[in-house]
Parts: structure tokens; sequence; C-alpha cells
């Protein structure tokens, strides 16, 4: 199911509605990104997997989660921190995998304190895209 821009969360919170996004390859892609920040993360992908946005991001979800459930909240703060820098670049599929692969996929419907906890740390754009998000889902139901 696509989403409006609007809808998404993350081009409305990241002041990017309107915005005509220039994914031109000038910029590294978020594989790379990852790579470079955290090449643990980037070394569980599948070769096969490189280049689709959202594969890539649910590798990062995951790491988030696994460092969720461990309390290990330094590292839950650099996973957010980055995921606020990525979605500075104006690229609706990645914009996209980020809100539902990574913040709906995460935190959607978990209410354990572990996970209220993560909610803190949410950099404030990230945790208003993702607030429109889980809106977004809810009036869905």
């Amino acid at each position: 199911m696509a989403f409006d821009q609007e809808r998404t969360g993350t081009w409305f919170a990241y002041g990017m509605v309107g915005r005509n996004p220039s994914n031109t390859g000038d910029s590294p892609r978020f594989a790379d990104r990852l790579a470079a920040r955290f090449p643990k993360i980037t070394a569980t992908i599948d070769e096969a997997d490189f280049g689709v946005a959202s594969l890539e991001v649910e590798a990062l979800k995951q790491a988030t989660r696994d460092a969720i459930l461990m309390q290990d909240w330094p590292t839950v703060s650099e996973h957010l921190a980055f995921v606020d820098e990525v979605l500075q670049i104006p690229d609706p599929e990645l914009h996209e995998a980020i809100g539902i692969s990574y913040l709906t996929n995460l935190f959607y419907g978990e209410t354990s304190q572990d996970f209220a906890m993560a909610r803190t740390l949410l950099p404030k754009r990230l945790a208003a895209a993702l607030e429109i998000m889980e809106r977004h889902y809810e009036e869905l139901r």
C-alpha cells in the first residue's frame, strides 16, 4: 500500500513535504552509510538484499530491537540518532522504508517498559514521525 508523503510521517516531520527529492546517486546509499557507522549490522544483510532499502533498514531495525531487549541504551541512542540523520536526505523510498520497516515495525503495538524507555530516546523529529505513523495505522483499523 502506498502512502501519501504527508501520511508516512517522515516527510512531514522532516520538513520535506513539497520538495523535489534529488536522489541522483550523488549521496551514498543507505547501506553505505550503515556500513560506515555500523559495519557489524551491515554484515548481517544478505548480499542479494543490498539495494533494497526496506531490507537494509530491516537489518538496522533488528539490531535496534536486540539492543532494546538487552537494555543497551547507548546503542539504541546511536541507532536512533543515525536514523534521524539519514532521514534528512530527501529520498522518498528511504523515508518510506524507515517509516514502515523501522519505526512502525519496531514500535507499533509495543507496550513493554523497555520499548517505552526506547521511545524516550527518540530524537524530536523521529518521535513526531512515529506519532504520525501510529495515528495513520490507527485510522486504518
